[in-house]
């Protein structure tokens, strides 16, 4: 079972729907749960509608570390290099961002590891300290953040991990079905889809079924005593594609929907 698609729907698909063996579900499975690890890897994040808490921001992309604070305690003095580059985007992995359910500013967070960390007085407002920046609507009028920008009422924090937040993002089901009008995300199951009767072709051939299994098709020669037969490679391969990660037609059909701010500001 997958997280994006059913496999009734690969089943489907494949030409397999009337009846299963438990060899041919196992590889469907299979199939789906490795197409879904390669749709997610080319999108960078994992489109299925759910609540994620991230901290951020997750790299340091400046130039120079010069400015610096002190930090004391009872026995030692800690020099603090601070970054430079601050903006006032945050751009988070996952999208489309459907509501923030909290957010809390903390310098010195360490990604929630000190203890006290993104106490109740680090907790910020929504639509005064930082709001979505809403570019879409869903088919219940609510707002959508498509490019998966957060903006501030000042500057963000530099700091990596000083930033703690709780969101909701992804597309639901109904969404991913086609079954809204607003928000269609239907080619991301159509290339999971693709990609996973693929990986399932590439094992049992592209051939008929019969009782007794499937034949190895295309079949470009036989024999009746001690009986053998050939495979059109060739074919095959225009059939079922490539052994790479996603084919270009499954590229094409994702690439609306990858998340190219985070991969530049995240």
């Amino acid at each position: 079972m997958g997280s994006i698609v059913d496999i009734s729907e690969v089943l489907l698909d494949a030409g397999l729907s009337d009846s299963v063996t438990e060899t041919e579900r196992a590889l469907a499975n299979t199939a789906i749960k490795r197409a879904e690890a390669a749709v997610k890897r080319y999108l960078r994040y994992d489109p299925v509608l759910r609540e994620r808490t991230e901290f951020y921001p997750q790299q340091d992309i400046s130039q120079s570390r010069t400015p610096s604070i002190w930090e004391v305690n009872s026995s030692t003095a800690y020099q603090r290099q601070l970054a430079t580059g601050a903006t006032e985007d945050l751009f988070v992995h996952h999208i489309p961002i459907r509501s923030i359910t909290s957010l809390w500013i903390d310098y010195d967070g360490r990604a929630g590891q000190r203890s006290g960390a993104f106490g109740s007085e680090s907790l910020k407002t929504s639509g005064e300290d930082y709001w979505m920046n809403c570019d879409a609507m869903d088919d219940d009028g609510n707002g959508m953040c498509m490019d998966g920008i957060i903006r501030s009422q000042g500057l963000w924090p530099t700091v990596p991990g000083s930033v703690k937040i709780t969101y909701m993002a992804g597309y639901s089901s109904a969404e991913l079905h086609g079954q809204k009008q607003q928000v269609d995300a239907s080619s991301i199951v159509e290339a999971v889809v693709d990609e996973a009767v693929r990986r399932m072709l590439k094992v049992i051939g592209r051939g008929k079924k019969t009782g007794s299994g499937w034949t190895g098709g295309p079949i470009t020669s036989e024999s009746l005593g001690d009986y053998s037969y050939s495979i059109d490679s060739a074919t095959m391969g225009k059939l079922v594609g490539s052994s790479s990660d996603l084919l270009n037609e499954s590229q094409e059909k994702l690439q609306p929907y990858v998340n190219l701010g985070y991969m530049l500001g995240g």
